[in-house]
Formats: structure tokens, C-alpha cells, sequence
């Protein structure tokens, strides 16, 4: 209970500073994420403590080494704290969810739809496309908990898995890839959605079209069935998609109004939405329920936690030494090639990074601080940002050290090298020449 405290605190701690900056506050901040760390952190394996206590160690080296003491030895280890609240508070919209009975029924259907492939694929990939925007990972835990008694061929669960998840990367503001490049660039997510709304569009109908699997022939007893069947489901599925958008839409509008970061925001929604519903709905009865599972899921992302302050701390400390400035270096001529060579330069070093097992959380940050727009005048600020977003969602689906190569290859029960190269590897090839011709549109725009 004590972790869970804590965690909780450092997240409201965070969205306390946000709306009342002051130097007692942001110590108390500070402390509270350091004391998240050193308690989550002997929960990990033994690879999980010797990886994220060596980024915290070598974070602590570098500062004092660059002549920093005190408390200056741990800043930027709450660097990633908006990403890290929105994976701890994210979950918690999913009780409404579950609790009208959404998510149930939907799944249900899929059962009925395990003798036909086609309909199989399409609807775990639609499902998987209404609740990832929102629950980011956590969907593909929630997909896969629900369909894994379902009897479907591993291949076709993994290309189901990506076509539906990697499109929210994309656009979703509930998703890092999103939240760090927008901050770090300044730039508002209303002047970037539709980018990335319309690209996730391309990028959905080139899996359908890849990876369609032909279906089975059904009698006339089974269609009819499934027509009965489908009416309350395509109701859930309407208000599942209704849910989703609505709360991007809220979010939109709350920027405008607010002029507060996205992430912040989206920490808010977080934690408002489902308490607004637990009133509205008179479910008071749920909330003691609702925290035990509650704290079980943030149990369960304890190697998030640990790695997202880790890195914070590790990727700051990084910024203040010479690699940064060959980074910069690297980065100025590959723009004064061409915007190509400079999206091919992103994507190399960023999988690079990825297969080396260092995450997108710390290399992304590097390259979005390496940058001066003002050397690279036909080079817009939305196409940069688009680059940057595609090449995350790119490294962290194909890399076997990522979150999400690891959840989808337990999932299928393969390795990560089979489910993302043999598998889904025309899907990532496709896409990624898709996004070269789409990088030079928007430059163009």
C-alpha cells in the first residue's frame, strides 16, 4: 500500500506543480519520485534492477561529474513524468468501460467469429483501434486477456495486434511517441492531429489490404445468428468509438481553453472522467473494488515506472556532455542533404538505439534538443515531428528489447525477430515507404 501511495502522490504532486510551480513543491516532487524508484525498484527481475538502477547510476555520475551536487545530482528524473502519469492514470478509464459491460460484449462477439479468419482479423483489429488511443499498452493486455482462450492461429493474432495498435502511435495524445515530440517542439496537438489522423488512416488500409485472410464459407443459420447477434454490438462498438472521440475532442478543446501541455492534460481527463462516471452513475459501492484492481495494474508496470524515472534522470544528465553535440552535428548535415536523408538518419539511429536496448524515451529527446530550425529553413516544423513519431512507432514495434514487441511476441507465443520480420515484416516495409513520401507531402504543404 505504501508504493501505491507514493505513486499516486508523485502523480498528483505532478499535476500540483503544474498549476503551482514553487521550489517546495517541485523538492517534495523530486523526493516523492526518487522514493518511487528505490521502493518500486527491488520488486524487478534481476535483468529489470541491473538495467534501470545502471541508467539511475550512471544519470548520478554524469551530473557530478559536470561539477553538479545536492539535489542537482537527481534533476530530470521526473523529465518523463507526464508520460508516466498518463501510464499510470490511463486505466483508469477503462472502468466505465468494463463496467457498462462494453468491453464484455464485444469480446463475446469475437468468440462467435473465431471460425472465420477474416471477420477474426478485422475485428480484434477494430477493436484493438477504438481502445488503444486511450489505453495505450494496456490495450493490448486487455485484448489479449480477454481472446486468448480463443482458439486463433498465432500469425494472424500478431498482424491482428499490430494493424489495430500501431496506427493510435500515430496520432493518440495518450501515447509518449505523441506527448514528447509536441512538448519538446512546442508545437499545439491541434496543429498536428489531422496529420496524424490521416496518415493512421493510410496506415490501417495498407495492413487490411496486406494482411486480409480470406474467410470461411458460413451457412445460413450461422449469418443469420451473427446478424441477430451484431445489433448490440455494433451499439457497445459506436459508444466505444463515441468514448474515444469525445475524449480527444474534450482534450482539444480543454488546450485551447487552458493553454496547459497536452500531457498534463490528459493526466487530468485521466483521473476526472471515470470519477465523474462513479457519481453520475451512483457506483460508489464500485470504488473499493475499483482501487484493489486499480492497484494490482499499477503493480503490474513497475518496470515502466522504474525505466521512465531512470531514463528521465539518464537522458538528462546525457544532454549535458559532447554526445549531444556530435548528435548535433549529425543531425545539421544529414538536413543540409536533404529532408530524406534526414528522416533515414532518424530511423537508423533511433532503431539503432532500440536494439540496443535503449529506449525511444531517451534518444528521441536527444534528437528533438539536437535540432536549430533556423539551419534548416525547408524543413517544416510538423514534418519533423511526423518523422520523429513514425520512426518511434517503428523501432518500438520491430526491436525485441521494446514493450510492445515483448507484450505482442508473449502474446503469440513466438520471438520478437519472427512476430515483427517474418510475420508483419511487409506491413513495417510498407508503411515506412508510405511515411517517406508522406513526410515530403507535408514538407511541401
Amino acid at each position: 500500500m505504501i508504493r501505491f501511495s507514493l505513486v499516486l502522490s508523485m502523480c498528483f504532486l505532478y499535476i500540483l506543480e503544474a498549476f503551482v510551480p514553487h521550489m517546495y513543491i517541485s523538492f517534495i516532487f523530486n523526493m516523492a519520485a526518487a522514493a518511487v524508484f528505490f521502493t518500486i525498484m527491488p520488486l524487478l527481475d534481476r535483468k529489470g534492477r541491473i538495467f534501470t538502477l545502471g541508467l539511475f547510476s550512471a544519470g548520478i555520475s554524469i551530473h557530478y561529474a559536470v561539477g553538479d551536487r545536492g539535489m542537482l545530482l537527481i534533476e530530470g528524473i521526473t523529465q518523463n513524468m507526464a508520460l508516466l502519469a498518463i501510464l499510470i492514470l490511463a486505466p483508469l478509464l477503462s472502468i466505465p468501460l468494463r463496467r457498462e459491460g462494453i468491453i464484455d460484449t464485444v469480446i463475446a462477439y469475437l468468440n462467435e467469429l473465431k471460425n472465420s479468419p477474416s471477420h477474426t482479423f478485422y475485428g480484434i483489429s477494430s477493436f484493438m483501434l477504438t481502445l488503444a488511443p486511450i489505453l495505450n499498452m494496456g490495450a493490448l493486455r486487455i485484448v489479449h486477456g480477454f481472446v486468448e482462450n480463443i482458439k486463433i492461429p498465432s500469425r494472424l493474432l500478431s498482424r491482428s495486434y499490430y494493424v489495430g495498435f500501431t496506427p493510435a502511435i500515430i496520432w493518440s495524445p495518450f501515447f509518449a511517441s505523441v506527448g514528447i515530440v509536441l512538448f519538446y517542439l512546442d508545437i499545439t496537438y491541434l496543429s498536428y492531429v489531422a496529420f496524424g489522423v490521416v496518415f493512421a488512416v493510410l496506415q490501417m488500409a495498407v495492413g487490411m489490404i496486406l494482411f486480409r485472410p480470406a474467410g470461411v464459407v458460413e451457412t445460413a443459420a450461422a449469418l443469420e445468428r451473427e446478424e441477430g447477434d451484431s445489433m448490440p454490438v455494433k451499439r457497445d462498438l459506436y459508444t466505444l468509438a463515441g468514448f474515444v472521440f469525445g475524449l480527444v475532442l474534450l482534450l482539444i478543446v480543454m488546450e485551447q481553453v487552458t493553454q496547459k501541455s497536452m500531457l498534463l492534460l490528459v493526466s487530468i481527463v485521466c483521473c476526472i472522467v471515470p470519477a465523474c462516471w462513479m457519481i453520475l452513475r451512483n457506483q460508489k459501492k464500485a470504488v473499493k473494488e475499483e482501487i484493489s484492481l486499480y492497484k494490482s495494474k499499477i503493480l503490474a508496470q513497475k518496470m515502466e515506472i522504474c525505466l521512465f524515472l531512470s531514463a528521465g534522470l539518464f537522458g538528462n544528465a546525457v544532454s549535458h556532455t559532447p554526445v549531444k553535440q556530435l548528435l548535433e552535428r549529425s543531425m545539421h548535415w544529414s538536413a543540409q542533404q536533404s529532408i530524406g536523408i534526414l528522416f533515414s538518419f532518424i530511423i537508423l539511429f533511433v532503431t539503432c538505439m532500440a536494439f540496443l536496448g535503449v529506449h525511444q524515451i531517451i534518444v528521441i529527446p536527444l534528437i528533438l534538443t539536437s535540432l536549430n530550425f533556423a539551419e534548416m529553413p525547408d524543413i517544416t516544423v510538423v514534418s519533423v515531428a511526423f518523422m520523429c513519431i513514425f520512426t518511434w512507432m517503428l523501432s518500438s514495434s520491430i526491436s525485441p528489447l521494446n514493450a510492445m514487441n515483448i507484450i505482442i511476441s508473449q502474446c503469440v507465443q513466438k520471438n520478437g525477430l519472427t512476430v515483427a520480420f517474418r510475420w508483419n515484416g511487409a506491413y513495417f516495409l510498407s508503411v515506412t515507404a508510405l511515411a517517406f513520401i508522406y513526410v515530403y507531402v507535408l514538407n511541401w504543404l
